[in-house]
């Protein structure tokens, strides 16, 4: 094996992972639209929302990353969070 291909499988195990975390963060996604349905408190909070962007972007600076990219990831995970909620939303009014 090469250290090219060393270098791509410990990317595809890192891409591995992050599709691991991503699906246990909308895990914990149903369980905070739970509590949010109890509360009758709405799916959106631009507030959190706010501070999860920036805690990321805090992040990637300390990190040196590109603070602009992650936060556009970030919005897209927040965006899967919403749209998560919403389908649970949609599957108790039923």
């Amino acid at each position: 094996m090469t250290d090219l291909d060393r270098y791509r499988r410990d990317i595809e195990e890192i891409d591995r992972r992050i599709v691991e975390l991503i699906d246990k963060r909308i895990g914990i996604t149903k369980m905070i639209f739970e509590v949010k349905r109890r509360e009758g408190r709405p799916i959106r909070d631009p507030e959190q929302e706010g501070r999860v962007l920036s805690r990321a972007m805090d992040l990637a600076t300390e990190k040196n990353l590109d603070a602009g990219a992650i936060k556009g990831i970030y919005e897209i995970l927040i965006r899967m969070s919403t749209q998560k909620q919403q389908e649970l939303q949609g599957e108790n009014q039923s």
